[in-house]
Formats: C-alpha cells, sequence, structure tokens
C-alpha cells in the first residue's frame, strides 16, 4: 500500500511535524481548478496542538509531493458522543480546512505589470497585457509578472518560483486587461491541453506545469476489469437547448437569432432560452468603425459558449483499484483522458478532479472523477458567467 505522509508547516514553510492520527484527511486536488483539504482531529491530540500552530500542510505518497496547501479556517465542536465516559462533557474535535497553493494567491491581470495602481491614481500606457509564445511560457510569464518574482513587489507572493519554461504546448497569444489571472490562466492550459499547479517544495512555492494524456485506446475502467472498487454515476439535463439571441436595437427593432443544440443524452427535451445581447450592434456606426463585428458572427460565437456551458453533465467517481500496469500518479494522473463503463454507456473525459480520503476506520481511499462539475449550482455558474460578461465590458 502507498505510503501517505501528512506534513505541518510554519509561516516560513518550515516542517514542524506529521500527523498521524486523525480521524479523517480529505484532499481534492482538481485539473485546472482549485484545490482544497480538510483535517478532523480530536481536539486533545498532538495532531490538533501541531495544526494549531501550523500555517499548512504538505501531502506526499511515497516521499513524492503531490499536494500543498495554507490552512484558511478550524472549527471545534463539541458533540455528546462519549457524554459520561471519561470526558463528562462530550468528545470536542476540530476540523481544519485549507486550499491548495495554486489557490492561495489571486490577482487580477493589469495591462501594464510594471506599473503600480495606487490612491493617487494613475494611467497605464498599454490597453492591456500581451503574451505570445508556447503555451506553457505565456502561462508561466503570466504569472511571473502578475504574482511572481517580475511582478511588483506588493503584488509578489512569498515564495513563489516560475522555474525556466520547456516550452511545451502550441503557440498562443494572450491579451488580457483587469481579468481573473488564475481563471485566464486556467482556460489557456485547457486551450493547450496543458495543466499547472504550484506545490511545495523545500520552502519554495514552486509553479509547475504537466501534460494530460490521451489514454481512451490504452486506459478503460470498470468493476468488470478489476480496477474499480465502488463507482457513483451522475447525469444532468442541459440548461437549454434552443437559444434566442436578441442583437441591438429596442423592442420590434431587435435582430433576433436562433441556435438549437439537442443533448444525444437527452433526446427529445427542449429548453429555450433568450439571451439579451444588445451591446451587438447591427451596423458599424461609420467606415472608421474599425471594431463592428458582424452580429451573425459574434451570436454564433455566444451560443457556442453557452451551449458549452449549459450542456448536459455526466460525472463518474469511483474508487481506484491498483492493479499491475496501474498506478495513480505514474500510469494515470489529473486531466488524462480515459474511458468509463457503465450499463448507460462509456464515459470518455478528462480526469478532473482526485480525491485522497483517509480514516481509521476504511483506510487510504483514492476517488479519480471523469467528467464535469456536476455538483457546482445552475445559480453559480450563472453568476460566474455574468461576471465573465461584466468584466468584459469594464475592461473593454
Amino acid at each position: 500500500m502507498d505510503e501517505w505522509t501528512i506534513r505541518v508547516r510554519d509561516a516560513n514553510r518550515e516542517m514542524i511535524g506529521e500527523i498521524d492520527d486523525e480521524q479523517e484527511l480529505e484532499i481534492r486536488d482538481r485539473h485546472l481548478g482549485h484545490g482544497a483539504w480538510k483535517i478532523v482531529a480530536d481536539a486533545d491530540t498532538d495532531s490538533a496542538a501541531l495544526l494549531e500552530e501550523g500555517d499548512g500542510i504538505v501531502f506526499e505518497i511515497n516521499g513524492q509531493t503531490v499536494f500543498s496547501g495554507p490552512i484558511t479556517r478550524h472549527v471545534a465542536e463539541v458533540s455528546d458522543d462519549e457524554a459520561g465516559t471519561d470526558r463528562p462533557d462530550g468528545a470536542e474535535t476540530v476540523t481544519f480546512t485549507g486550499i491548495s497553493d495554486t489557490s492561495a494567491f489571486r490577482r487580477i491581470i493589469y495591462p501594464d505589470p510594471t506599473r503600480a495602481i495606487t490612491t493617487a491614481g494613475v494611467k497605464h500606457p498599454v490597453d492591456r497585457t500581451t503574451l505570445r509564445g508556447p503555451a506553457e511560457t505565456v502561462i508561466g510569464t503570466l504569472i511571473d509578472q502578475q504574482a511572481g518574482p517580475s511582478a511588483l513587489p506588493t503584488r509578489r507572493h512569498p515564495g513563489l518560483v516560475i522555474p525556466t519554461s520547456q516550452g511545451r504546448g502550441p503557440h498562443i497569444t494572450s491579451s488580457e486587461r483587469f481579468t481573473d489571472l488564475h481563471e485566464h490562466a486556467f482556460a489557456l492550459g485547457a486551450g493547450a491541453n496543458l495543466g499547472w499547479r504550484v506545490i511545495q517544495d523545500g520552502t519554495d512555492l514552486v509553479f509547475g506545469v504537466y501534460q494530460p494524456q490521451d489514454l481512451t485506446d490504452q486506459m478503460g475502467f470498470s468493476v468488470e476489469l478489476g480496477n474499480v472498487d465502488t463507482y457513483t454515476y451522475e447525469l444532468t439535463p442541459p440548461e437549454v437547448t434552443h437559444l434566442i439571441i436578441g442583437a441591438g436595437g429596442q423592442g420590434k427593432d431587435r435582430l433576433l437569432f436562433q441556435y438549437t443544440q439537442p443533448s444525444p443524452l437527452w433526446p427529445g427535451l427542449v429548453i429555450e432560452e433568450f439571451k439579451d445581447s444588445r451591446d451587438l450592434k447591427q451596423a458599424p456606426d461609420g467606415p472608421d468603425d474599425t471594431e463592428w463585428v458582424d452580429p451573425a458572427v459574434a451570436s454564433a460565437q455566444q451560443a457556442e459558449e453557452r451551449f458549452a456551458e449549459a450542456a448536459a453533465q455526466q460525472t463518474v467517481a469511483f474508487d481506484l483499484l491498483p492493479t499491475e500496469g496501474l498506478v495513480w500518479g505514474t500510469d494515470v494522473g489529473l486531466g488524462d483522458r480515459v474511458n468509463f463503463d457503465t450499463p448507460r454507456g462509456v464515459v470518455v473525459d478528462l480526469i478532473r478532479e482526485v480525491v485522497y480520503h483517509r480514516t481509521p476506520t476504511d483506510g487510504q481511499r483514492i476517488t479519480p472523477i471523469v467528467g464535469d462539475e456536476i455538483h457546482m449550482p445552475a445559480t453559480y455558474r450563472a453568476l460566474r458567467r455574468l461576471r465573465r460578461e461584466v468584466a468584459r465590458l469594464a475592461a473593454a
């Protein structure tokens, strides 16, 4: 069995001890997403005291660091489970939660990352930060300039190190202003089939890039194949199948476009939605209006984005049974595209998340999750979409 080690670090990211008697450990590592962790311990144990003193954790498997992150919250809870024994007031537990080091810094993208913005007011000499090159280089440079060693001193994330790029991924262009650094860097990684994360190494927080594999022709999962213990399959319908976009004008002067994308997972389902795109002008303001885009083109792009966001979702979460030639982190890992066979058919998608879970009763479990973020509430997805649209207009 793999050897799992939980180390606790102090504010200087020096190791001050190990956790080995927790009631529950859960670590969620996400491909191009924000990771999180939780440890539940008895309040009167050395582990609880160590976490109280510490600043964060480092999670290792067989001596290899796979996750790290700071403590962001802890909660004490008293139950009556053991009341009347040697604990007359009941058993007290403490729950420590945190995020991944990838998530620990949040920045917006400055148009000019070398120009500070102060209460005195300042204008930036350029419209946006524009970078071109291999995707790995662009993402690393962007994070370096906005939060790393090359950033303004007040914007640097302590200890963040950006190694020399290996030049992986296709050549891309990034041109942004005042957008969320993480969301944009995650999007760049997804488009280039790369993943990136920040993990503690020594006392440094090191930015790293990994390249997911397409294992659909060689890696399948199912109970019948003997590499899955138990699994959960979930399917939700699309939010919209028929989209009407109203471009420019008012009332009867609106130019209306309809786009249709039925879901093969939910045949016969029709869900209509209207999108107000009055910012799409029906005609240019004049011969010098170089920013005008034909609303037929712009609305088609908006429809494509909305359908992708609102598509039917299917997710499989399964407990992995290691077998010969199937070792998590070596043969298969985050971001890899795999097959999972269910009675409803084969799910072919990325491993978007992995959950490491340990309790004294159940022992250690590794649970990869294949498919979409099925538990993200529709309201949150709508708010996230609205935030992107507002940011796009505000940054124009």
